[in-house]
């Protein structure tokens, strides 16, 4: 996410952009606006230098998830016991972690982030596996720290990355990131799995939880469980591995403890306790002030015809709509109304969502 306060330069509108209409027009001539063809604003040359540096990181980080992250087939069988799990329709293989170190990503289905309603039992396989979203919420965890935002229910594990799969991560829960203005910090960092592990649950991280997260394509490899036998393991979790034909691997939870999660006070960092505690009284006015300055931005654009800074980041890309909603508009109101009607639906998810992460909605 981009700091608003700390934002430096300008953007430098190109010479075909007409010249702003005369003095007097307002919301009731839309039709005297100069026509805005947002493609042809020019980019700031560090803003394409960050991009490739991100780029740089991302890959060089996902190289490290994907030769450091467990695959239970790999490991010493005398810490891991290979074991099958009969279904209906076939056998499937099982491996019970029993004294094995592991480094896993892991997301319970249904979760916050995963659109698919407040809990994962039932959960619709063939429904998740062909929607369409952007990324899939996991949490890296290991041996000796096992914290989830949610430890019940279906659990997919993602630890066999293909390139392209990792997107981003970071020792805290992105939407806290967002909230308090502090996710560019994460953007350009190489952060190794151990290092996440490390800083996870510190006066930094603010949650007991990490994030990490994955292209939303990615296919688990594995379905999670932990329990203290085999017989814990849930038909849920037999009929995921069964419908993605990937193995189960339970976590003895008698040998490495239960996994814990939000709702775990007694396992928060007295940090963590403390940022909690006082979290309603510093997030919302930074959020309401870069919302209120939008806003009047967005007002000005169309009354003026002056693209301002965060109009061409937001909607620089939409020139051609933003004419038409003007066209159509007599109000302010009218124009946001419009505009969502032209977009469609997929540039408005792609709009709020650059919107979402610049704002911290």
């Amino acid at each position: 996410m981009h700091n608003p306060e700390g934002m430096t330069g300008q953007y430098e509108l190109t010479s075909n952009i007409e010249s702003f209409p005369p003095e007097g027009t307002s919301w009731q001539n839309p039709g005297e606006f100069p026509s805005f063809r947002g493609e042809d604003l020019s980019l700031k040359t560090d803003k394409d230098t960050k991009i490739t540096n991100r780029e740089a990181a991302r890959s060089e980080t996902e190289k490290q998830y994907q030769s450091e992250l467990t695959r239970a087939y790999e490991i010493d069988k005398e810490d891991v016991i290979k074991f099958s799990v009969e279904t209906d329709d076939k056998t499937i293989d099982g491996y019970e972690f029993v004294g094995a170190d592991f480094k896993m990503l892991v997301s319970v289905i249904g979760a916050v982030g995963q659109h698919l309603g407040l809990h994962s039992r039932g959960i619709d396989l063939e429904k998740w596996k062909n929607a369409d979203r952007e990324y899939i919420s996991t949490s890296l965890i290991s041996d000796g720290k096992m914290s989830l935002f949610d430890k019940n229910g279906l659990i997919f594990g993602f630890n066999q990355l293909k390139d392209g799969d990792f997107l981003s991560a970071a020792p805290i829960d992105h939407g806290v990131l967002i909230d308090i203005g502090n996710m560019e910090r994460y953007e350009d960092d190489i952060m190794s799995p151990d290092t996440l592990l490390k800083e996870t649950d510190t006066k930094d991280s603010l949650t007991p939880w990490n994030e990490v997260r994955l292209n939303g394509k990615t296919m688990p490899d594995s379905i999670i469980t932990f329990g203290d036998s085999q017989d814990t393991i849930s038909d849920e979790a037999k009929k995921a591995a069964e419908f993605f034909g990937v193995p189960i691997y339970l976590i003895r939870t008698d040998i490495y403890g239960e996994p814990t999660d939000r709702r775990d006070d007694r396992n928060l960092s007295d940090d963590v306790k403390e940022f909690w505690k006082n979290y309603k009284n510093h997030a919302p006015e930074s959020v309401k002030k870069e919302k209120d300055a939008l806003l009047e931005e967005v007002k000005s654009f169309f009354e003026t015809g002056e693209a301002g800074e965060r109009i061409i980041k937001y909607l620089g890309n939409y020139g051609n709509e933003l004419q038409a909603a003007k066209e159509k508009s007599s109000t302010s109101e009218e124009f946001v109304k419009n505009l969502m009607t032209t977009l469609g639906q997929d540039k408005i998810a792609a709009l709020k969502k650059q919107i979402e992460e610049y704002l911290g909605i």
